[in-house]
């Protein structure tokens, strides 16, 4: 198996903090996810939202916690806010399908 560079298969996304006066409970602008607590099992689960976000991951993204547990891992389900405590690893569909990409990112996290 021929392996690859993460920055050849994928486009990297660090999150950032948006202004805390954004920050919402009411479903105003796009969901906020800060970190592994937003975390479900597949997919995170929504407790805020950012209405003017900084950074902003995709359907179908891989987040990634950057921040203590270092490595969790789910898959944004709509365009969300993503603060300093995840990335978005956004995979480039011409180089490998996405559901692929996001099982070989958890096994090889693991290994």
């Amino acid at each position: 198996m021929e392996k690859k560079a993460l920055k050849d298969i994928c486009i990297l996304n660090m999150g950032q903090s948006p202004a805390s006066s954004s920050y919402n409970d009411r479903g105003e602008g796009l969901p906020f996810y800060q970190g592994n607590a937003d975390f479900g099992e597949y997919s995170p689960i929504t407790r805020m939202w950012c209405s003017e976000p900084s950074r902003v991951a995709n359907e179908g993204d891989v987040l990634i916690s950057v921040r203590a547990p270092i490595g969790a891992m789910n898959v944004a389900s709509e365009r969300c806010c993503i603060g300093r405590g995840l990335a978005a690893l956004t995979p480039n569909k011409a180089v490998c399908l996405p559901e692929y990409f996001f099982m070989r990112c958890k096994a090889v996290w693991r290994s």
